[in-house]
């Protein structure tokens, strides 16, 4: 398993240097912008103090399409949301989810500092995160998640089994987004295509399968595409 942070244009240089810090401390390494690039700031160096190696490897990428390209499963960070079809881990939550997914490659998408992710690149994500708070406000700045998040996935990462092998690896390799696009394929074929909250339940369960139950899962898809064929 291989976890990278997403940061969303962010606005702010300071938050993107204490983010770098934070991931620096709780073990990880990488450190993705969307659409800036404040980490070449001296703001951005005078609060990574000794995380200054991870801005200086930071990615820059266009959009977050760009970003789904390139990882098996994309974690949004984002506020609950009352009345959505979409089930939310907090991050203890989905630390132990993320023990499941075998050698999967993650992203955790954090959006902008004043309106977050848009719809689309919600609908972009597999998962969806949120931090349970007290009170409604002040939350959590940008840095601030950052730290919660990074903090609770290292628990994850001390106890993920770095066994396996490349070849093991490279199969179970985009495992998830096959299954999602085969039974995206079939709602299509059954003419449930249309159906905007059947499709949001189906393909939000599926992202929640551990590694044995998407195997499971694309070998029932095979049998009912089968039968229908």
């Amino acid at each position: 398993m291989s976890i990278s942070f997403v940061l969303v244009e962010p606005s702010r240089a300071t938050n993107v240097g204490a983010a770098a810090r934070a991931i620096k401390t709780m073990g990880f390494n990488k450190l993705i912008l969307v659409g800036s690039e404040l980490h070449l700031t001296p703001e951005a160096g005078w609060l990574a103090h000794g995380a200054t190696d991870i801005l200086e490897s930071v990615e820059v990428m266009p959009d977050l399409a760009s970003v789904r390209q390139r990882f098996d499963i994309l974690v949004a960070t984002t506020a609950r949301e009352r009345g959505t079809p979409r089930q939310f881990f907090d991050p203890q939550q989905l630390s132990q989810h993320l023990k499941q997914t075998g050698s999967a490659s993650i992203a955790l998408v954090f959006g902008r500092e004043a309106s977050g992710l848009s719809n689309d690149e919600l609908e972009s994500c597999d998962l969806f995160s949120y931090v349970p708070l007290a009170n409604d406000y002040p939350s959590l700045n940008l840095a601030q998640a950052v730290m919660v998040y990074s903090y609770a996935l290292s628990q994850t990462l001390s106890n993920i089994d770095a066994s396996l092998s490349a070849s093991q690896a490279r199969a179970d390799s985009g495992q998830l987004q096959a299954l999602k696009q085969k039974a995206e394929a079939l709602l299509v074929e059954l003419e449930a295509g249309e159906d905007k909250k059947l499709k949001q339940w189906l393909l939000d369960g599926m992202a929640r399968l551990g590694e044995r139950d998407c195997k499971l899962a694309h070998q029932l898809l095979n049998d009912i595409k089968r039968k229908l064929g």
